[in-house]
């Protein structure tokens, strides 16, 4: 009887879960930056797996760039807050790198900065119709018949 009472609880935990990450839990775009077909999108709540992300592309995303034909867009988990073009504070020893930012110049404050440690997903479609998905060490790429392939479209080996 025991048994049955956790495995009931187990079960409801896991189905709250579910239905939290799936209404609740929808990824919002908060921000996007850059001109023309590159651009910057800062996003709050992506998926979780490379399919998810690119299904959430496909079906929202792509949505938010003006330029349907061809365009470069990187996304950035963001949650809110921007910083100030600074070093990191990193305890006794001063630091004077500021490489780990991403600055936008259309925004015309102080704190216009992201950590570039919350990069996601790079998106580029081309002329010939294919896009191309970079997410973390994984490669994709859409053809124009609309097969997503895993992998890189071409590979050069230097034997």
């Amino acid at each position: 009887m025991r048994i049955r009472k956790i495995i009931i609880f187990i079960f409801a935990v896991a189905t709250l879960a579910f239905f939290y990450l799936t209404f609740f839990h929808s990824p919002k775009v908060l921000a996007v930056h850059g001109s023309g077909s590159n651009k910057e999108l800062l996003v709050k709540n992506i998926p979780l797996t490379d399919s998810n992300k690119i299904k959430w592309w496909d079906n929202n995303g792509a949505k938010t760039i003006s330029s349907p034909g061809t365009y470069n867009v990187s996304i950035w988990n963001f949650d809110g807050k921007y910083q100030k073009l600074a070093p990191k504070n990193s305890g006794l020893f001063p630091d004077h790198d500021i490489d780990y930012l991403l600055c936008f110049d259309d925004m015309k404050t102080e704190e216009n900065c992201i950590d570039k440690s919350n990069w996601i997903m790079d998106i580029t479609k081309t002329q010939n119709g294919y896009t191309y998905y970079r997410i973390g060490a994984e490669s994709y790429y859409r053809k124009p018949s609309g097969e997503l392939v895993k992998g890189e479209r071409f590979k050069t080996t230097i034997q």
